[in-house]
């Protein structure tokens, strides 16, 4: 699944980066910080990003854990060791989930990482299989489409420490492949008003 030696000059779509802050924005559990001017004015600690003064400063319950790249590689391409894009997004690795381990036929589905255009059985849509690996604590892990975060590019150079692992190039085609299938697949409805190609109409 992984290259034996990964190119350490750049980020690639698929590479595994290690010790990421991810966020969970739970509403319920963000705290705004800020200041008291007087008795009972409270003033928001606010803040600029890239010329724009809407920011707040806010806290909220991070985990670190190792994530995959999700952004296309052209997009990461470094360019006087800056990358042109804003920022880059990266998804979660996490533990096969229980109900999963806990069933043969649906665990041996997972890891065959299933073409998602295959009719009756795409597989899992919105997972991706990781295989064990010593840099990986020496088990399974799953990347989870639906948890992602955006990385201001900021970041690079210097996120390049945290690469850990890069795929193969079949690989990495079968993750763009599930992941385009995951976030971009029709509805029925959709399909239904024969939308398969709305250029078209």
């Amino acid at each position: 699944m992984f290259v034996p030696d990964a190119d350490m000059g750049c980020l690639r779509q698929g590479d595994i980066l290690r010790n990421i802050p991810f966020p969970l924005v739970s509403f319920s559990e963000l705290q705004i910080l800020g200041t008291f001017s007087g008795e009972s004015v409270f003033t928001a600690a606010s803040r600029t990003h890239r010329n724009d003064s809407s920011w707040l400063t806010g806290q909220v319950p991070v985990r670190m854990c190792s994530c995959t790249v999700i952004s296309q590689c052209c997009d990461l391409e470094p360019r006087h060791n800056k990358i042109r894009m804003p920022a880059f997004v990266v998804a979660r690795l996490q533990a096969i989930p229980e109900s999963i381990r806990n069933n043969e036929a649906q665990l041996n589905s997972l890891r065959a990482n299933k073409d998602p255009r295959t009719p009756g059985d795409p597989g899992f849509i919105n997972l991706f299989h990781i295989e064990s690996h010593e840099r990986l604590k020496g088990q399974e892990w799953v990347v989870d489409f639906n948890q992602m975060v955006s990385i201001p590019s900021a970041e690079f150079p210097a996120i390049l420490s945290k690469k850990t692992l890069q795929m193969n190039a079949p690989c990495r085609v079968k993750f763009k492949i599930k992941l385009a299938a995951s976030l971009a697949r029709l509805t029925d409805e959709e399909r239904s008003m024969g939308l398969e190609n709305p250029w078209a109409q």
